[in-house]
């Protein structure tokens, strides 16, 4: 077999091989770009690493906790929830820190308050947790999934 043929052989293999590769592979966009959206968010209580740790009125009190968040291309944000009754809505703006993956860190500025980074891990494109710790433990996590 001449030199040209295996050469155009090889070529073709590789073509082919590459292209078999990127099938079906089709990674999800970087976790800045998942980011916004409105989210819907309900808390999950590590029950096993709050007893004890925690009064049962707290673990209640956080085992009904949700939110809403909608972060906005343009960096601003907007969170509404429920505390103990008290409806809440605050404003403000986030902006990326790092990304690894589908880790991505914010720092978020609410107004009249201080800036503040939170971890966010995602799971595929319309799901999300934030952990939530304490010096003492990791009591749980407030899981997102995306509205629209």
């Amino acid at each position: 077999m001449s030199w040209t043929i295996r050469w155009t052989m090889l070529g073709s293999a590789v073509v082919a091989c590459a292209g078999l590769a990127g099938c079906g592979s089709s990674a999800p966009p970087a976790a800045v770009e998942r980011l916004p959206g409105k989210w819907h968010g309900e808390m999950i209580v590590y029950e096993d690493a709050v007893q004890g740790k925690l009064p049962p009125e707290k673990i209640a009190e956080l085992s009904a906790m949700q939110m809403d968040f909608e972060f906005r291309q343009d960096g601003t944000m907007a969170l509404s929830g429920d505390h103990q009754g008290q409806a809440y809505t605050t404003q403000g703006q986030w902006q990326m820190v790092k990304q690894e993956g589908d880790l991505l860190t914010i720092k978020s500025i609410e107004k009249g308050g201080g800036a503040k980074d939170i971890n966010i891990e995602f799971d595929g494109t319309d799901t999300f947790f934030v952990p939530l710790q304490t010096e003492v433990a990791e009591l749980g996590a407030m899981r997102f999934t995306r509205l629209r």
